[in-house]
């Protein structure tokens, strides 16, 4: 299973922006990085959220150690594909503060 990123600015497919998507298993390293994961994103608005995304990314990026040590065992995502995941979304948030995300 994964995460389905999006950014709207309006109801109209016309005004969606694809972010992408990532694996579930790195949801941990979400909750530990932001007190919550990409799920509870959904319906809130980019500018809203861009300070709790930057937030994440400096924790992730001041201790990775911690972070690859979550590394899912299975091998499907990791610290790095975890962080640049949660890059993107900062960056297109702060694109498009305007618009909402959507997580499907």
């Amino acid at each position: 299973m994964s995460w389905n990123v999006y950014l709207h600015k309006k109801k109209w497919m016309d005004d969606e922006i694809e972010v992408g998507n990532h694996t579930y298993n790195v949801a941990p390293m979400y909750s530990k990085a932001m007190g919550i994961t990409i799920s509870d994103l959904d319906g809130k608005k980019c500018n809203e959220v861009i300070p709790l995304l930057r937030k994440g990314i400096l924790e992730m990026e001041a201790n990775p150690a911690m972070y690859k040590a979550m590394n899912p065992k299975n091998g499907w995502g990791n610290y790095e594909s975890a962080l640049k995941f949660l890059e993107e979304i900062y960056n297109k948030c702060l694109d498009n503060s305007k618009y909402k995300i959507e997580v499907c």
